[in-house]
């Protein structure tokens, strides 16, 4: 017994927990290095317009025609600012006569904006050091429109890895709201639409405003 209790108060004994202690510091350390440590910011406020460009902030394939916007185009809501309308800008195609046309469409979103001003004031996350998918995400443009005619282009906030699914208010605030009229442009200039797969052929589309309810 007094070998035992001599081997427990020995230096290397006692140092045994430190060790261990050690060990699982570091191994949190990893962890963290890991998983990173995003950083919140919230974009400087967008530059308000004296209407809806949709052709500056559509997302999609085709080349759209140049433009000159200022440097903050897209941005945080400007403090204020109320919108009495919603717009989202999406890029489709459409044929006629065998010709691919490269399409905008400018879809009208009505109904209460609160929970929509309070998901875009949340902060993005400025990029950590963690894992990251490489799909490429393709989100709407989204115009605020106040009384006044004005409109702004609204930063989706994005999470660590630059997507809008690890903040997900903003999509959610989108789909609580009613679809409005939906305005179809014919993008002048703009390059060929990829050539659809298998399957219908979309017919052209007229350049038109449809009324509520006409497009799913």
């Amino acid at each position: 017994m007094g070998s035992l209790r001599s081997a427990r108060t020995t230096p290397a004994f006692r140092l045994a927990p430190l060790s261990r202690l050690a060990l699982a510091g570091l191994a949190m350390g990893a962890v963290l290095a890991l998983t990173g440590c995003d950083s919140p910011y919230l974009p400087p406020p967008a530059a308000i317009q004296k209407k809806v460009d949709c052709l500056a902030t559509v997302p999609g394939w085709a080349e759209l025609p140049a433009s000159t916007p200022p440097a903050n185009l897209s941005g945080s809501v400007p403090e204020g600012f109320i919108p009495v309308d919603v717009i989202t800008c999406s890029q489709d195609y459409s044929e006629a006569g065998g010709v691919p046309q490269t399409l905008v469409r400018q879809q009208h979103l009505e109904g209460d904006y609160t929970a929509l001003l309070a998901a875009l004031a949340k902060p993005s996350a400025r990029g950590g050091s963690g894992p990251c998918t490489a799909d490429m995400e393709i989100v709407p443009g989204l115009w605020l429109v106040n009384a006044a005619g004005e409109a702004v282009s609204a930063t989706w906030p994005t999470d660590g890895c630059g997507k809008t699914r690890g903040r997900p208010d903003t999509a959610k605030a989108l789909a609580g709201l009613r679809k409005g009229p939906v305005e179809v442009l014919l993008v002048p200039g703009a390059g060929p639409a990829p050539q659809p797969g298998p399957g219908p052929r979309p017919t052209a589309a007229p350049v038109t405003s449809m009324p509520q309810g006409a497009v799913p």
